[in-house]
Formats: C-alpha cells, structure tokens, sequence
C-alpha cells in the first residue's frame, strides 16, 4: 500500500488561518512549503491542499525516521472525519452526486478527463512540425465519452475530454498535485499526487501503464555516430534490485523536449508501461505526449522520496 507521506507533496502555510471558516481561497495562495522547509513555528499554521484541515510533520523534530525514511505531513487526527483523497487508508476515487457537478469540476480546473495522449506534437497551418515549447497548448478537445464516477452505482456520467501531453501536467504542477484526473484505460478519478509512482519503487515488469516519474542520472545518444534518428538513452535512478533503469526514444524528440547530456538531476515524468531491457527494466515506444521533463522549480515536491 502506497503511504501518505507520499501522497501529501506539500502543506500550505499560512498563520491565523483556521479550517472552521477558513477562505480557502486565501488558503490557496498561500506559501507551498515540502518538510524539510519545515520549522518548529510553523507548528499549527500548516494546512492539507486537498482537504484544508490542519497537518503536522512527523516526525517532528527529524528529517528521516528511525528506519531512514523522510519526514513526512500527516493530518490531524481530529479531522478524520473531513473526506480526503490524501488520507490512508487509499481511497478507491473521487465520486461525484451528480453529471452537473462532474462537468463543474471539469470547467473550474478540479478534474480532468484524459482520453488519450497526443501521437505528435502541434502542426501549424503549413504542416510543419511545431517545436517543443514548454508555454505551448498542450491540450486538444477529446470525445464525450461515458465514465461511471458517479455516487450512484451503475450510473455513469457522459463527459467532455481531451487529448492532452504531460508537459501540460508539469505546467503548474504544484496546483495539478492536488487536481482528479482520469487517465486512458481507467474510469476513477484520483488525485495526481496518489496515482504518481516513483520509479524507484518499480522492481518487476508491468504491462498496465501509469504515471512514473524519476531522477535522470545519464544520457547519451546510443549509436556510433551520433545522429538525431538514433535511440537516446536516458538512465533513470531506480531501485536497487534492478540493474538499470532507462528511457528509450529517438534523439531528436528526447532533446526537444530538453533532454541532453547534461539533464542529469533533472526529474522526468512519463506514461507507459515497464518491460524488460536486457538485465535491467526501461520503458519505450513512448508517444510525444507521453513524457515530459518537470521544470526545475518543482522538484521539491518530489524529491526526498
């Protein structure tokens, strides 16, 4: 089972905020802080982003526990009763009272809908090829489709959907972290910050695809004589019980999307399956909107893990 010190990414801190009458709107602006940001006077004064009852670091005075695991944020026990996708134990999904109040999600940036990612980057109207822009639209209109989300068993909801790309995740990550999606294949809607999996954590071959992220170690351009159509061949930080972790795609789209031979330290994310490569695990065959390098000024909220 997945804890829930890696499902709270951040708290929010902010003084003389109270979750009895609290504006959450005041809440949500407020300063976004990972636990080893962490410091005695902020003690009462730290807030869940999903929920916005009161956390506490644990544990408190230490960054790691006993058996080497970081600190975490944890809520309030008495707040147990206030619902919370971040809370243990894993809940099975949002579910929402009504088709209305889904497509409300929807239009005020709380759910999204993902039915595929995109094969290929934008084309302009000449048919050209647009570059990789990390400030480009990165989602398309999808069908309306049928999701059974609903609190009402065997009821399901017909809503809209797009085509989307991770960089459109990384943008504003921080705020996505605590965003419902539903991905391809699946018809539960979960948080970001609980559907996400460290590849660390990957220790076998997985045919069902998922959110993963991880550290880059290396990269390099696989052939003799480097050329843009050649695999490149990204490393990834992995577990232990593996020999090698690493991310296949050509050159040229890899370095597109600013992946190089200096991205080492540089946190990607991606959607896909894991198999087997040689003696060690990769994941390939990706398409262009099936991974993405997180902007530096997030790797806070997932490093520490």
């Amino acid at each position: 089972m997945k804890k829930e010190n890696n499902r709270i990414k951040f708290a929010y801190f902010l003084e003389d905020w109270k979750f009895e009458g609290g504006d959450e709107v005041l809440l949500k602006k407020a300063k976004k802080i990972v636990p080893s940001e962490y410091t005695p006077e902020m003690a009462g004064h730290i807030f869940c982003p999903e929920c916005c009852t009161n956390l506490s670091k644990s544990p408190r005075d230490k960054p790691k526990f006993s058996n080497g695991r970081f600190a975490c944020f944890i809520h309030w026990p008495s707040y147990s009763h206030v619902e919370c996708g971040l809370r243990t134990p894993k809940p099975e999904g949002m579910l929402y009272p009504s088709e209305e109040l889904a497509k409300e999600a929807i239009e005020h940036g709380k759910l999204a809908i993902i039915h595929a990612f995109r094969d290929e980057p934008e084309h302009k109207d000449g048919g050209e090829a647009k570059p990789y822009d990390q400030s480009a639209v990165e989602e398309l209109n999808g069908p309306v489709a049928s999701f059974g989300i609903s609190r009402h068993r065997g009821e399901k909801f017909e809503l809209p959907s797009t085509i989307s790309t991770i960089a459109g995740i990384c943008r504003k990550f921080d705020e996505n972290l605590s965003k419902y999606y539903v991905f391809p294949g699946s018809e539960i809607a979960k948080s970001l910050s609980s559907i996400l999996v460290n590849v660390k954590d990957v220790t076998d071959e997985d045919e069902d695809p998922k959110l993963y992220y991880g550290e880059i170690i290396s990269s390099h351009n696989a052939g003799i004589n480097p050329k843009p159509t050649n695999l490149r061949m990204t490393g990834i930080k992995c577990n232990v019980r593996v020999k090698d972790f690493n991310l296949k795609a050509r050159a040229a789209q890899q370095e597109e999307k600013g992946i190089g031979d200096d991205s080492k330290g540089r946190i990607v994310l991606f959607w896909g399956r894991i198999t087997a490569s040689g003696i060690g695990l990769c994941v390939e065959k990706l398409k262009w909107g099936e991974y993405a390098l997180l902007p530096e000024k997030y790797n806070k909220f997932l490093v520490g893990e």
